[in-house]
């Protein structure tokens, strides 16, 4: 069944539909509208700055143009010692 003859099918049974039906249906595509109204808005909170970072970031994971976990612990950790002190 294509999407005109489901589409034709779905009319015709709401044509026929008590109120119960009807409600239950409006309260399925209400949840399904305000789930990609939602999605949507996620993808849209990052600001375009924030985009190019990303876009820069993976760029550079692509090059192998990152810093190893070690290192970043150990500079971390001399850093912050005091946020460290309960390690070995």
């Amino acid at each position: 069944m294509g999407l005109p003859e489901l589409k034709l099918k779905i009319q015709m049974q709401i044509e026929n539909a008590d109120e119960r039906l009807l409600r239950i249906v409006s309260s399925v595509f209400d949840n399904y509208l305000n789930e990609i109204s939602n999605d949507d808005l996620e993808v849209n909170r990052m600001t375009l700055e924030e985009k190019k970072a990303i876009e820069e970031a993976l760029i550079q994971v692509a090059n192998k143009q990152t810093i190893p976990h070690d290192l970043v612990m150990e500079e971390t950790k001399e850093r912050y010692s005091k946020y460290f002190k309960n390690e070995n």
